[in-house]
């Protein structure tokens, strides 16, 4: 498993963690901020991915 890989699946559980936020704590806030943190480090992980090919 590629290290580009393994960020993108950093980047998928924190949209996760994301959609926990919005539904149990009720912080819309803090929910698109960490949707926009998970976005941003899965697609990090997509160049890092694209790149070692």
């Amino acid at each position: 498993m590629s290290f580009g890989r393994i960020i993108q699946i950093i980047g998928m559980i924190t949209a996760l963690y994301a959609l926990y936020f919005g539904i149990v704590k009720d912080s819309m806030k803090m929910e698109v901020l960490m949707l926009f943190i998970g976005v941003t480090v899965f697609f990090l992980g997509r160049v890092l991915e694209n790149r070692s090919k």
